[in-house]
């Protein structure tokens, strides 16, 4: 889903939860009362505290929502059909994730992974740090063995702010993929049944993470989650970091900088007595 695909469905959605009043009736407590409706249906395979209980959607789409929203109050403001925009305080952010996928356990999925579409997505999660959507996506014609790169650039692909690398391609890596070349039966690198995974892999990653003993069940961001950790736990420096993720500086200084371990101590060393 695109970003642009995502802003139309939170329009939808205040669109039915809200529609049904004028602008200047939107206050705080509309707000809170629509963010209070706001669920979804759970999923089958996941497991809920009581049968049947709703699931409250996730706090980045009530975050969408909530933007589209006050981007729609400020038009109709701009627009004169608005005396003044309200002041609306929208759902509060959260913290970055701590929990990340130790080196040691990342060896333990691979070992643990006889099945060939998910072993291949596992070593370009863990020796790239690609989302999920640029590996399942990733096709031969873009892993150049001659110059050790790969490209995850899709072809005619609009771009959209998740961006995407060309990353060397390591070692480790290169063995992983060469074994998956040798049994290819279509262009993806990441296949099953002859064709391109149009599906998600948790499932698979569950199961994996049991056979391999981890004691919690890692999801697909979690690889470039963890492997963002790795390199500030490496010192790589941040810019490098960021054209290899394909990520912002910025949010790599704000969420992954924690796991640098000497960063800050120089500075308390000012603070001795």
């Amino acid at each position: 889903m695109t970003a642009l695909s995502r802003l139309e469905e939170a329009a939808i959605r205040i669109n039915e939860g809200m529609g049904h009043l004028r602008i200047n009736q939107i206050h705080q407590r509309q707000w809170d009362d629509y963010a209070a409706s706001r669920f979804r249906k759970p999923n089958a395979r996941s497991k809920r505290p009581v049968e049947g209980a709703p699931v409250p959607i996730s706090l980045g789409t009530l975050k969408r929502e909530f933007n589209v929203l006050r981007a729609a109050l400020r038009h109709a403001w701009r627009n004169h059909r608005l005396d003044k925009p309200p002041t609306l305080e929208g759902p509060g952010g959260s913290a970055p994730r701590d929990r990340y996928i130790t080196k040691a356990e990342a060896r333990r999925l691979l070992d643990a992974c006889e099945t060939p579409h998910i072993r291949a997505f596992l070593a370009l999660a863990m020796f790239t740090g690609a989302r999920k959507g640029s590996i399942l996506a990733l096709t031969w014609d873009r892993v150049m063995f001659d110059l050790g790169r790969i490209d995850f650039q899709e072809p005619g692909r609009k771009l959209t702010a998740k961006r995407r690398a060309i990353v060397p391609m390591t070692d480790d890596l290169r063995a992983e993929l060469t074994e998956a070349h040798k049994v290819r039966t279509c262009d993806y690198v990441v296949e099953w049944a002859g064709g391109p995974i149009t599906y998600g892999i948790r499932w698979p990653l569950k199961k994996l993470a049991q056979k391999a003993g981890l004691s919690w069940t890692p999801t697909p961001h979690h690889f470039k989650h963890s492997v963002a950790s790795w390199m500030a736990m490496a010192k790589v420096p941040i810019d490098q970091a960021a054209d290899w993720l394909a990520t912002d500086p910025k949010t790599l200084r704000r969420v992954y900088r924690k796991f640098d371990p000497d960063y800050l101590r120089e500075v308390g060393s000012a603070l001795k007595l």
